[in-house]
């Protein structure tokens, strides 16, 4: 289960990107943060691809939320990665992974892809999938669920974190994402025992990326890669 935030034209922030990986249901060996090519990510040992990410060449963020109900062969981490380190930006990344996951080889899921520009929404069942642009929405929340497909499971507690997530409404601070990630009371998107990851990117006008990650619970703490070294 997951929870993404994607944001971009705020006050004082030109793009923002947040999402807490929860413990999925395929078997789960580990995951840790790298950079592969142009690419940031929290990358899963054992889907050999990502859940969410960042293009430092492009400028795209992205993520993918897993939704109950289809089962596929291929890697949602494998082909997120690829869009993001082919994709010229979010809307052109978003083509990408729609060409390619129509071919029903992939388990149901969320996509969300992020730049200064624009946000782009994939729900994706078996061979269908819809497209949702943020033409005038300048912040999308993403957690388990379908919106526009009447396909997958709807659990009560997706329902319940999205109504939460939602109430950033426009007005998105760094402190504020902080703050909503380390979240214990119900609903909770920091939950002790099942969040295996977090991953946040921070972008100004004309400035470089701040991305903070957490291997493990928000509340323990995050880091921010690279790490400087002593």
């Amino acid at each position: 289960m997951c929870s993404i935030v994607a944001a971009n034209r705020q006050k004082e922030l030109a793009l923002v990107f947040f999402e807490n990986r929860d413990r999925p249901k395929e078997l789960f060996i580990g995951n840790d943060i790298r950079r592969i090519d142009s690419v940031v990510g929290i990358y899963d040992f054992r889907a050999k691809g990502i859940a969410c990410g960042y293009s430092l060449k492009s400028g795209t963020a992205g993520g993918v939320a897993n939704i109950l109900g289809y089962t596929g062969t291929k890697s949602r981490g494998v082909i997120l990665l690829r869009a993001l380190k082919e994709g010229r930006s979010a809307k052109d990344a978003a083509l990408i992974i729609k060409r390619e996951v129509s071919s029903g080889d992939y388990s149901s899921a969320r996509y969300v892809l992020c730049d200064e520009k624009s946000i782009v929404s994939l729900e994706s069942f078996g061979t269908k999938v819809h497209s949702s642009e943020g033409y005038r929405s300048k912040f999308v929340v993403t957690t388990n669920h379908f919106h526009n497909l009447h396909a997958g499971r709807r659990l009560q507690n997706s329902i319940l974190r999205e109504r939460y997530l939602q109430t950033l409404g426009d007005n998105i601070t760094e402190p504020g994402i902080l703050k909503l990630a380390t979240r214990h009371r119900n609903p909770a998107i920091c939950r002790p025992g099942r969040t295996l990851s977090s991953f946040i990117v921070f972008k100004k006008v004309g400035e470089a990326p701040r991305i903070l990650y957490s291997l493990g619970e928000p509340c323990k703490g995050y880091r921010e890669f690279p790490e400087t070294k002593n």
